[in-house]
């Protein structure tokens, strides 16, 4: 099984890397053409507003799906077992969450030491005695600092790519009639979960309440979705 978990794990590395290295090269390349114009420019209102964080999390939702579709079957074909492809898989997956957040985080507070507070903020909020620009889901705290960030966008990160390989499982396993029955029920359910208010009262009270503690749950909502994910992959047949 050890030989499998490695042989599972080179695979999926190696699949990983091109579209890794292709999709940083875009963001450094983007944020440095920035940076270049900013400085060519030199406009005293101008500021550098940047932000990686949703890039990463489209990045793992497409991740996802690029497992279920390109990489289970060849692996399966290869005859690695269900429990070691499930193994390698999850730690793939919290492998790249933790990559990406933490490249993300540590570019931008990088540039936050350079630039300060000349660093723009993508929603800004003002009640007249206090502006709170937000950068990123951490500034909505006390603590917001350079681990907190990268848990918070690891977390979301996770919870995506979780998210997306199970549901491009069901595709796989029932083809596009049972995955797109499945979003239409799933729709149907929050569509009725709005006509009966029960989505408005929850967001109400997340937003009452909403603490750092939400990530920490949303992680764990992640971890069981991938654990649900092992009854589609345990069945799954090239």
């Amino acid at each position: 099984m050890q030989r499998e978990l490695k042989g599972s794990l080179y695979y999926l590395q190696a699949n990983l890397r091109y579209s890794f290295i292709i999709f940083w090269s875009i963001m450094i390349g983007t944020l440095a053409l920035t940076i270049l114009a900013d400085l060519l420019i030199k406009s005293e209102e101008g500021i550098i507003a940047f932000n990686f964080s949703i890039p990463i999390y489209i990045f793992g939702a497409i991740f996802g799906f690029h497992i279920v579709k390109n990489v289970i079957p060849f692996l399966i074909k290869m005859g690695v077992t269900r429990k070691s492809l499930f193994i390698s898989t999850g730690i793939l997956l919290c492998g790249i969450s933790l990559i990406n957040s933490v490249i993300a985080n540590t570019i931008h507070s990088s540039l936050e030491r350079v630039y300060g507070d000349t660093m723009g903020g993508f929603i800004s909020y003002s009640d007249g005695n206090i502006t709170l620009t937000i950068t990123h889901f951490a500034d909505l705290f006390m603590d917001s600092t350079w681990i907190s960030r990268v848990f918070i966008d690891m977390s979301l990160t996770f919870f995506f790519i979780s998210l997306t390989l199970i549901l491009g499982l069901i595709f796989y396993r029932y083809g596009l009639i049972g995955g797109f029955g499945t979003l239409g029920v799933v729709m149907l359910m929050f569509i009725l979960a709005i006509s009966r208010g029960w989505v408005t009262s929850f967001f109400v009270k997340l937003f009452e309440n909403f603490h750092f503690t939400f990530f920490y749950q949303l992680f764990a909502v992640g971890i069981i979705i991938y654990l649900l994910s092992f009854i589609l992959m345990r069945r799954i047949t090239i």
